[in-house]
């Protein structure tokens, strides 16, 4: 069944979508894990702390000074794993609603 085609001979099927929304999910979030991070600091800091300010680079700052790398990182693989099982999900269901209707 073809859904698109991009070159000439070559054609997509929505499983290989799905997957291409997997790969592209999971590597958006494991580049986007430190501002998530920084974001969730921020959110969670009391009124009148360093992070209650909002600043990004400062809460990144403060991760990285008392936790490291791994701080910055902490939770890659839960967050790797839900929006890559989410990007699967959305682009194969998107392109096989789509080869239905068209």
């Amino acid at each position: 069944m073809e859904l698109w085609s991009w070159k000439q001979g070559h054609v997509v099927d929505s499983w290989q979508s799905a997957v291409c929304g997997a790969f592209a999910g999971g590597f958006a979030a494991a580049v986007t894990t430190p501002l998530d991070v920084a974001k969730t600091r921020i959110m969670l800091a009391k009124t009148g702390s360093r992070n209650a300010s909002g600043n990004v680079l400062s809460a990144l700052q403060g991760v990285w000074r008392t936790q490291g790398i791994s701080g910055l990182f902490a939770g890659i693989v839960p967050r790797i794993s839900s929006i890559s099982l989410g990007g699967f999900i959305f682009l194969g269901m998107y392109d096989k609603i789509r080869s239905l209707l068209l």
